[in-house]
């Protein structure tokens, strides 16, 4: 039977495939600042109760400053690199944005290996490669229909700076949850957000009138979107805390694979014989991860 972590990892994974799917019906009708505006109203509430949670059952618990540090960094490596890919998707193809993003857990299994010590059996290397690789070629294979805009510089520059934001993200996760319980590092999320959010607010310079968007069915999808995702950090946290990351974010990355499924079985979009291979290629990347 495989780990728990192993199961919390692929539950993230399907719950970060639904909000993806239900955040595609909204994402054609906001634009990024509006995308990002609805994360952060969202978000800050389920932080904020999180921190207090915290708090509350605090009692004589002590954390060591430098773990405090990882998770406040790792927060904001997190959500910044949310902010630069969606930046990157209003200015270039889903194709190329999201092909070069995916291999962000190649960055994670390198440094979890190299700076954390991690080991991998031959079997779950295997596994790891074949997840990764597969979702690189399912995110172009399946991105390559949907856009026929080009691919500008910036929105090149955008992708790698999220690829590296992300690659390096997965590291201070995994150390800050050495020493942080699971809603404290949740909880920081509310110190980092508040000042992200300004300074993206600020870098945009979006109008404060247009800074809330106007309640809507989009706006209402994007809600339910985001709530969602919520549930899948906590199960991804959760599983970062038990397990590998080498392993752990190569599971919870497949997450395209049920946003894709979900596409072809309620939004009618087609997958090619490719897409179904690379598919079947994901799902025995993650058996050989599961049971090794």
């Amino acid at each position: 039977m495989p780990e728990i972590w192993v199961l919390l990892a692929l539950s993230a994974a399907v719950l970060y495939g639904i909000s993806q799917a239900i955040g595609k019906l909204a994402i054609d009708s906001l634009t990024a600042p509006s995308m990002v505006a609805v994360n952060f109203l969202v978000s800050m509430p389920v932080c904020i109760l999180f921190f207090f949670c915290f708090l509350l059952s605090l009692g004589s618990f002590r954390i060591g400053f430098e773990y405090i540090i990882f998770g406040l960094a790792a927060a904001l490596l997190g959500r910044a690199g949310y902010y630069t890919y969606l930046e990157a998707l209003e200015r270039g193809p889903v194709m190329m944005v999201g092909s070069i993003t995916a291999a962000y857990p190649a960055i994670i299994t390198v440094l979890a290996i190299t700076l954390l010590g991690e080991s991998l059996t031959s079997v779950q290397a295997a596994g790891v490669s074949l997840v990764i690789v597969s979702m690189i070629g399912l995110s172009f294979s399946h991105g390559s229909s949907n856009s026929g805009t080009s691919f500008t510089r910036l929105s090149l520059i955008l992708s790698i700076v999220t690829l590296v934001l992300w690659g390096v993200w997965g590291i201070f996760v995994k150390l800050a949850l050495r020493e942080l319980p699971i809603i404290f590092y949740l909880g920081l999320y509310s110190l980092v957000l508040p000042p992200l959010f300004y300074t993206y607010v600020r870098y945009k310079r979006i109008p404060r009138r247009e800074i809330l968007p106007k309640w809507s069915l989009p706006v209402i999808i994007a809600v339910i979107a985001v709530l969602i995702g919520q549930l899948a950090l906590l199960a991804d946290t959760a599983a970062v805390s038990l397990g590998e990351a080498a392993i752990v974010f190569p599971l919870i990355a497949s997450y395209p694979i049920v946003m894709i499924l979900l596409a072809f079985a309620f939004l009618k979009e087609r997958l090619s014989r490719r897409d179904v291979l690379l598919v079947f290629a994901v799902i025995i990347g993650i058996i050989l991860i599961s049971t090794a």
